[in-house]
Formats: structure tokens, C-alpha cells, sequence
């Protein structure tokens, strides 16, 4: 059950680092001036692609990380 427990928990703090994570990217680049919601989403959508391969490829890594099989 441990085990279990401990991929539920990884993939909830997963699932809310990625949405507060892009979010507060969006806001950042918002607030800059980067892009403007009154534009047009293309600038939200990129960052939520971009966020979305970085953060994705960051879990897979640790996942990877935590789950190899111990050397001795």
C-alpha cells in the first residue's frame, strides 16, 4: 500500500506543480509585456506547450530516478 500511496502523492505534487507552474510563467510573461490576453492565446499556448514538455520530461526523469533497481 506504501508504494501505491507514494505514486498517488507523485502524481498529485506532478499535476500541481505543471498547472501553478505554467500559470505562474503565464502571469510573468503577462505582466512583462511579453504577450497580451486581449491579442489573442497564442502566447498562452505556447507557454503551456513549452511548460508542458519541460515539466513532463522532468517527471519522467525522476520517475525513472526513483523507480531503477539498486546496484547491490
Amino acid at each position: 500500500m506504501t508504494g501505491n500511496l507514494q505514486a498517488i502523492g507523485f502524481l498529485i505534487t506532478w499535476v500541481l506543480g505543471w498547472g501553478i507552474g505554467a500559470s505562474l510563467i503565464d502571469a510573468g510573461l503577462i505582466h512583462a509585456g511579453v504577450y497580451s490576453l486581449e491579442t489573442g492565446q497564442l502566447g498562452t499556448a505556447t507557454t503551456f506547450v513549452l511548460w508542458t514538455v519541460l515539466w513532463g520530461s522532468g517527471g519522467v526523469w525522476l520517475y525513472r530516478y526513483w523507480t531503477k533497481p539498486s546496484a547491490g
